[in-house]
Parts: structure tokens; sequence; C-alpha cells
């Protein structure tokens, strides 16, 4: 082919690989992020992959060697013509990473074109095919997007030097001031923590009492999907104020008690960094676009089960898997802690009174424990013959069980809960016994 006769996209993939024979130290970073698909031209085409094959095998790219791994079942000829060409063509050897960009857009709109053309061909599938291409389109889009940012491979004395620059820096997890609960540091940024229980067994009011203390320090957004948020600050008013939460929901408060609930507000104000939030019809995508509205260090979802799907099509496993993995996403990518509260399997309910559930017993879908970092799951004592309990000193001895952590120990920690004031708190010193998680009956 004579150079005259070059499209605009023949040139600027023939410019990029004149670049990337002249200098292929510099083109590494560029050719290990593109596929030989992106070159439409058959001789470019086969340079390329022979280029990026070098380069992964660690041998030297030079034009001969080039020439002989791009012939395989094309003339020598016609490859060393072409090779020749790049190299004394190319316009600038600085400019290849405006060549890379350019390929890319071309590769992208030849994509895009062909799937649009599939989706407007006369009869060829009905509405929902189309969706179904649209989808697939932008999905093949984003996949095409996430490959060129920066490489994420590093030298591994790269990454043991910014290691040991980390053990200078100061903590930022998130601290709770319980140490018995703190040692396990299941709230480090960039991080995933599951919270499960079984019905009734105040794993809200657990996570509502982690959300309170936090937000002495940090700034919390908490999202409720089963009540509002006024029953939610009735939980904490209870607990703050050390009323019985009967009393509130009924309105059943005598003068001074409601002074008691005044002087409790007063202290909030001034103390809590927390945004209440109870969208009910919230999903995946809009509770991305509130994280980013709001920046909070820590959020806490309750629970994951009830966000709307993004697709309606979706199975429940599918529609758990794409929200496991986009909050993950979303908590490394902003430097946040994301909890979420998760339902159990009925298989794990009946029968098993008294005992913690396991990892397997999560309901939706697998990925929720594979997305996670850590898992907390909070024992039930009730039974169906337990009392309601009243007054200042009525409590229930539970505990709350550490089952994967993969950045610190698992463990089973022993609690107080107190239902009637929506207070949670470590069992006192003398009574603390830390039970291992596997002489503890599952």
């Amino acid at each position: 082919m004579q150079q005259a006769n070059l499209t605009r996209q023949q040139t600027t993939q023939r410019a990029f690989l004149g670049a990337a024979l002249m200098n292929p130290d510099g083109a590494r970073n560029y050719v290990t992020r593109m596929v030989p698909a992106m070159f439409e031209d058959g001789v470019c085409h086969d340079i390329f992959a022979a280029i990026q094959q070098l380069i992964y095998s660690g041998s030297p790219v030079d034009v001969i060697t080039v020439i002989n791994t791009a012939a395989n079942g094309r003339p020598a000829d016609d490859v060393k013509v072409a090779v020749m060409q790049m190299a004394e063509t190319c316009p600038s050897v600085s400019n290849i990473g405006s060549y890379a960009a350019q390929i890319l857009e071309d590769h992208r709109y030849r994509l895009l074109s062909g799937d649009l053309m599939k989706c407007l061909a006369k009869d060829a599938m009905d509405s929902d095919g189309i969706c179904r291409q649209l989808r697939r389109t932008l999905a093949m889009q984003d996949a095409i997007l996430s490959t060129q940012t920066d490489s994420t491979a590093r030298d591994f004395d790269a990454v043991l030097d910014s290691a040991l620059v980390r053990l200078d820096e100061p903590d930022d997890s998130l601290k709770l001031g319980w140490p018995e609960l703190d040692r396990y540091g299941v709230f480090g940024r960039q991080r995933v923590c599951v919270v499960a229980g079984r019905p009734g067994c105040g794993k809200t009011d657990f996570s509502l009492n982690l959300a309170s203390r936090l937000s002495k320090k940090y700034k919390v957004y908490y999202l409720t999907l089963e009540e509002t948020a006024e029953a939610l600050m009735d939980r904490i008013l209870s607990k703050v104020a050390r009323i019985d939460s009967g009393k509130i929901t009924n309105k059943n408060l005598d003068p001074h008690e409601r002074q008691i609930i005044d002087n409790a507000a007063a202290r909030l104000r001034q103390h809590h960094n927390m945004m209440l939030d109870a969208d009910s019809n919230l999903t995946i995508d809009g509770l991305e676009a509130k994280l980013i509205q709001h920046k909070p260090d820590i959020a806490f979802i309750d629970h994951i089960g009830l966000l709307s799907p993004t697709d309606p099509r979706q199975t429940e496993y599918q529609r758990i898997s794409e929200i496991t993995r986009r909050l993950k996403v979303a908590a490394m990518k902003m430097g946040i802690v994301v909890v979420e509260l998760c339902q159990i399997n009925r298989a794990g309910v009946k029968g098993n009174e008294g005992r913690f559930c396991n990892l397997e017993d999560l309901r939706g879908s697998g990925t929720i424990e594979q997305d996670a970092n850590s898992a907390i799951f909070v024992e039930n004592r009730r039974t169906e013959d337990s009392q309601e309990l009243r007054g200042e000193d009525a409590y229930q001895d539970t505990a709350v069980m550490y089952a994967k952590n993969r950045e610190g120990p698992t463990g089973v920690v022993s609690m107080r809960w107190q239902p009637q004031y929506h207070q949670w708190q470590p069992a006192p010193k003398e009574d603390f016994e830390e039970i291992d998680q596997m002489n503890w009956p599952q």
C-alpha cells in the first residue's frame, strides 16, 4: 500500500507503531493497554501484535526481531517495507500518547457504530433485544475505558517502599472508642463490612450504636430502607436519654421525661455529625450519587436487600451481586467505609436460636461475602419465651462474632443489649470473656 493512499486512521496507526519501534521503552505503557483489534490495517495489526508479544516476553524490541515475528504467514518483504516506512515517517516520537488516544477513539467509534447499526436494522430485534444490546454496548465501552487508566501493576521494590512509608503515617481508620471492638480494625478506609443476624437480634440497634459513636468524630451517612428517619431518631433519643422506647413510640411521656429528652436533644446537636436518609426507592445508582454528594467517612446501608433494582428483570442474585460490587468499588475510590446490613436465609433462622449464623447463611448472593473485607454476625439468644425487658438495669447477654476479617483477627466479643433503650455495650471487663471462634457453637 502506497503512503499516499493511506486513510487518516491508518496514518495514525503507522505513526504510533513507528514511535513504538524507535522508543519501545517509552511505548511500553501504551502497548500493554491496547489490543491488536484496535489496528484495522492487516500489516499494522500483525506488527503491533509482534511488538506486544516481544514486550510481554521480555525480549528486545528491534526492527529485525519485529519483522521476523510479524512475518508469520505474511511475506517478509511486505512486513519489512511497512516497518521501514513506519520508522522513517513517524512525525514525532514524543506524540505517541496522542497517537494512542486517537487509535483508542477510532476503535471505540467503530464498535459503537456497529452495535448501533445492529439495533437500528429493521426487524433485527424487538425493544427488549435493543435494550439488552445497548447495555452490552455500554458495558463494553466502560471495560475498554477501564483498561486505559494508569497501570496498577508496580515493581516489587516500589510497593515495598510505599508500605514502609505508610508505617510512619498516622492511622486513619475509624475508631469506636470501644477497645474490645477496635482491636479488630474492621473500619479501615476503602473497606466494606457486613453486619448480619437473624430477625429481632438487634442488628439495626447495634449498627445505629456504631454510627452514633463514630459520628462524634467522623461524618456518617445512615440509609434506612425499612423505617423512617424519625423512627431512627426515636431510637437514638431513647438510647441517650435512657427512656423506654415504648414511651417515646406511644408518646406516653410525663413532663419530667420530656424535659430529659429535650436536654438529650441539645447535647446531640453539639456532638453528632450524622445524616439520616430514608429514601425507600433508592437504587445503587442513586446511592452512589448520594455518597459522592455527601462525602461521608462511613456509610451504613440498612439493608442492601431493599435497594431497588436498576433493571426490573434482574434476579435477586444478579441485583445483590451488582450492589455489593459497586459498593466495594465506591469504598475504594472514595476512601470511605461501607457497612452493609444483610439478611439471613430462612435455613439460618429456624432451629438455630442461641447460635451465630455463618457466612453461608447470608441471603441473596455469595458476592456479599466475597466483596466484603469483614463480616460481623450478631448473636440471637432470644426465644419465644423471652420476656420484654423493662427497667434501668435489665439487659440481655449477647455477643458479636467477627467471622471474617481480611486485615485482622477473628473472634467473639461478649456484649450487653438493652432493647428497651436500643443500647449496646461491650460486657464489663470483669465479666468480659473473649471466646475463640472455633469453640463457639455455630
